[in-house]
């Protein structure tokens, strides 16, 4: 479905986005906002955070695509996609601190800025998918439904599925009809012109 697909391109760009934002805002944070005391008096080179924040997104949209952050529909509340996230940028910035430690630079890398960025990052990552996630609830509720679905059965379990199908707009879904076993009595609830 091409809104599914769109859905996701958007989904990895916006997380592209935050994620280098996030690390840039703990760049300033550490070096430019005078909350964080400097130990030395040069500046290192912002060259080198903009290259590392860089490759840090790209580990972060890897660790996200393999936890299937980018799949859609997303199914369930928002919720329940906090503790991926979460995971996700805990993982992503080990996997940059290491990667910071294997490649020698001089001046190294901030280890202040590894842990200023994990918060920074992650927040505007939640930030981002919150507004995504009631984005494309908005937009799948103005969208034609392209799913017809058939519920074999006509008891209160068969009426239940109409029913969660039918409120859930990211599926974009519609029961058609409803075959009935013999002897199975319908659910008041499901209408006669659907068995």
């Amino acid at each position: 479905d091409t809104f599914d697909v769109m859905s996701s391109t958007l989904a990895v760009l916006t997380d592209a986005n935050a994620i280098f934002a996030g690390f840039m805002l703990a760049v300033w944070i550490r070096f430019d906002a005078g909350w964080v005391p400097l130990k030395h008096e040069i500046l290192p080179p912002r060259d080198l955070y903009w290259y590392g924040s860089g490759i840090a997104t790209l580990l972060f949209l890897f660790l996200f695509r393999s936890l299937g952050l980018f799949v859609r529909p997303q199914l369930g509340g928002f919720g329940d996609k906090i503790p991926r996230i979460v995971r996700a940028s805990g993982s992503g910035i080990l996997l940059a601190i290491a990667l910071a430690f294997v490649i020698r630079t001089d001046p190294p890398f901030s280890r202040v800025v590894a842990g200023i960025s994990f918060f920074t990052s992650t927040i505007l990552v939640l930030l981002e998918r919150w507004l995504l996630f009631r984005l494309e609830i908005h937009v799948a509720r103005r969208r034609e439904t392209v799913n017809r679905v058939v519920v074999i059965g006509t008891d209160d379990d068969a009426a239940r599925i109409k029913q969660l199908l039918e409120h859930e707009p990211r599926l974009r879904s519609r029961v058609t009809a409803f075959l009935t076993a013999s002897g199975e009595t319908p659910d008041p609830s499901i209408p006669r012109e659907l068995i």
